[in-house]
């Protein structure tokens, strides 16, 4: 399994790199102009049933999730601080992935099985299907069953600090039962609820952990220059974090930075253009600028500041164990701010917030694949099956389905991956003729 998430990541990593050849660094280039177009972005233009701001909302709200926190923390300990430098790279080279499948998805009106459909021939609709399978899949199993089990969870948590001898059955089915019925109320709304939802929420949340994160930082001022030098030193191999006790090295930290940057920010994997081409929004490469925005957010932002407030936090950092979570190191490193009571409960509310937006986009996802393969009279059925398997997951072990969950994701990122480079040049030219206006 680490092989063969490797061999994505690297995947996901080669394809942004030939995009920003090809597109000539435009991720750079109009990376002020994709922030800006985040208040800009207009409402109704077209015939889709979200806005622009919405759509954009809802795809950073399946991205923005437990990686961002816990991810980070466990790459640290994996791979020392030289992962958080190739978690970088990842970003900025993801940014042109991202940039490319929303605005071929816009352009397409349809995810990835759609720009295979009508971009590449109706020969190739083997390949949509398949990314339809795996879409539809990932949804219930990697999102459904894994991400209710990490609220249910960080509930259980927040529990015990107030209650001790809390029964953890009845507290993980409540959990359940309640994300099931508020998934349900967002959902069976339609795209409409879903955007309105994810507009108020995602906003909300990320403000919430930014501003937390930067407190912390800031607390900790006299450590950050220390703690940039070590990300880079780290990288490169001039500082290997513990190296000559734990084996750390550039190869190390550039394995598990690459691979948790791509597992984070979804560029590539094909579930945010799904939102995307929900938008009301025109203009594919108005809308493939907020996909730039969206890994810049996720990864540049988001993941940057959970690194800091770790390294900075001047606690011992394990690097190589297997037995301390990601979590629990970013707890003990928020401890600076919040104290040993509520660092717990700050963080377990993030993470439930983080999982539940993920919950909710996924879904779209989930259901914009079973209606490529089933037509619109199967949208209610997986709506309840969805809303079903959430408090199963609250309550099963999950190790084994995020193996299969994570695996999907992958197997959904395959067909995408191959349409990218072969629908490059349509890419390219929608670049090419935007440009042309908005220099």
């Amino acid at each position: 399994m680490d092989v063969f998430s490797d061999i994505m990541a690297f995947s996901v990593l080669g394809t942004g790199l030939l995009l920003t050849v090809r597109l000539r660094g435009f991720q750079f280039t109009h990376l002020l102009r994709s922030i800006a177009s985040v208040k800009r972005s207009p409402n109704k233009t077209g015939k889709g049933e979200v806005t622009a701001f919405q759509a954009m909302a809802t795809a950073l709200g399946g991205s923005i999730g437990t990686a961002n926190i816990a991810g980070v923390a466990g790459a640290i300990i994996t791979g020392g601080p030289g992962a958080v430098f190739w978690m970088w790279m990842v970003a900025l080279l993801g940014m042109a992935v991202k940039c490319c499948e929303i605005a071929l998805a816009v352009r397409y009106r349809g995810g990835a099985m759609i720009c295979i459909e009508r971009g590449m021939g109706k020969r190739t609709r083997p390949l949509a299907v398949l990314f339809a399978v795996f879409g539809s899949l990932a949804g219930l199993v990697g999102t459904a069953l894994v991400q209710s089990n990490t609220i249910a969870l960080s509930v259980f948590d927040v529990t015990l600090g107030f209650v001790p001898e809390a029964p953890r059955t009845a507290v993980l089915l409540s959990a359940g039962v309640l994300t099931a019925a508020l998934t349900g109320i967002v959902i069976f709304g339609g795209a409409k609820r879903v955007g309105r939802f994810s507009e108020m929420a995602v906003p909300f949340m990320a403000a919430v952990y930014i501003i937390v994160s930067l407190s912390v930082i800031f607390m900790n001022r006299e450590r950050l220059f220390p703690a940039l030098g070590t990300i880079f030193s780290s990288a490169f191999g001039i500082k290997p974090a513990a190296g000559a006790v734990c084996g750390m090295g550039v190869r190390k930290a550039f394995r598990v930075g690459v691979a948790r940057g791509v597992y984070s920010n979804e560029a590539g994997v094909g579930s945010a253009p799904m939102a995307h081409a929900n938008s009301a929004d025109t203009d594919p490469v108005r809308q493939g600028m907020l996909g730039i925005f969206e890994v810049f957010i996720d990864t540049l932002v988001v993941c940057t500041l959970t690194a800091l407030v770790i390294l900075t936090s001047g606690i011992e950092i394990p690097y190589g164990s297997t037995e301390l979570s990601g979590t629990t190191l970013a707890g003990s490193a928020f401890e600076a701010l919040l104290g040993p009571r509520i660092a717990p409960v700050f963080l377990s509310v993030l993470i439930t917030l983080f999982a539940f937006t993920s919950v909710i986009g996924w879904e779209v996802c989930g259901e914009s694949c079973i209606k490529y393969l089933f037509g619109k009279k199967s949208l209610i059925p997986y709506r309840i099956i969805y809303v079903l398997l959430i408090p199963v997951g609250a309550l099963v072990n999950v190790n084994t389905v995020w193996r299969i969950g994570e695996s999907l994701n992958y197997l959904m990122a395959i067909p995408n991956l191959i349409m990218l480079v072969c629908l490059s040049d349509q890419a390219k030219k929608e670049i090419v003729e935007y440009t042309a206006i908005y220099r």
